[in-house]
């Protein structure tokens, strides 16, 4: 009888364990980064999100969304290890010590562009970040940019504040994401009209955005890479993002 007991206990133990051990937290921001991730009404969408669900369909594994939580508070839940995914992220934006030691990287999932945009008729040669030095370029606060040492930083609070800023000439230049700029200027009504008053300039900046994986979970990279290649080559991640890119 005691070791029928015994025998039962320790499966109720264990398969909570199981169900734990099967289930991924990914960290989601209550910020949003336009169209990468929406954050409106309590709602989640985006890019990002939608590549999550995509994965979580394609892995034995279910991936499930952490409650938003501001960006450095996700950050932290992620050294934690309270959440064991982040989506979508370059290596380079996650350089802390505490950062990289419990960071695993998957393989690349998307390549971003920062590009350089103008008043009008204000645009300047552009070859190298050392052109931008001692200009006043427009930047969003909170957001790291390469090069920052050379320029000064003239931010705001969001990005559709940094167009109007740059449409209206208060900066010599912006830098934004291209992907960003292509959806603001084609979703926000409060912007309509404001991208014959922005011009664009070349690239600056390329990044490989990744899937940040803790450490504690190295198991699952391989599968976690796995379905990032099945996405890539099925056309589902070509399809999410011509979702919002595209009218």
């Amino acid at each position: 009888m005691n070791s029928w007991y015994i025998r039962v206990g320790f499966l109720l133990l264990a398969f909570p364990l199981t169900v734990q051990a099967s289930t991924l937290k990914y960290a989601v921001t209550n910020e949003s980064w336009e169209p990468y991730w929406i954050f409106r009404d309590g709602h989640v969408s985006g890019i990002l999100s939608d590549v999550m669900q995509a994965l979580d369909a394609q892995m034995d594994a279910s991936l499930v969304a952490d409650t938003p939580q501001p960006p450095l508070r996700a950050q932290k839940h992620f050294r934690e290890g309270l959440v064991q995914l982040e989506c979508c992220v370059d290596i380079a934006w996650r350089k802390d010590p505490e950062q990289v030691n419990v960071s695993l990287w998957s393989d690349p999932l998307l390549g971003a562009e920062e590009v350089i945009i103008f008043p009008p008729a204000r645009q300047f040669a552009f070859a190298n970040l050392k052109d931008l030095q001692d200009r006043t370029i427009s930047t969003v606060r909170g957001y790291g940019y390469v090069g920052s040492q050379y320029f000064k930083r003239v931010d705001s609070p969001n990005s559709i504040a940094q167009l109007n800023s740059v449409a209206r000439g208060r900066t010599e230049a912006g830098i934004i994401d291209r992907l960003e700029l292509t959806y603001l200027l084609a979703s926000h009504p409060e912007i309509e009209g404001q991208a014959s008053r922005v011009e664009l300039g070349p690239v600056v900046n390329r990044s490989e955005l990744r899937i940040r994986l803790h450490s504690s979970r190295a198991d699952m990279l391989s599968p976690l890479n796995a379905a990032i290649a099945r996405i890539r080559a099925d056309g589902t991640l070509a399809k999410i993002l011509k979702r919002y890119t595209q009218p």
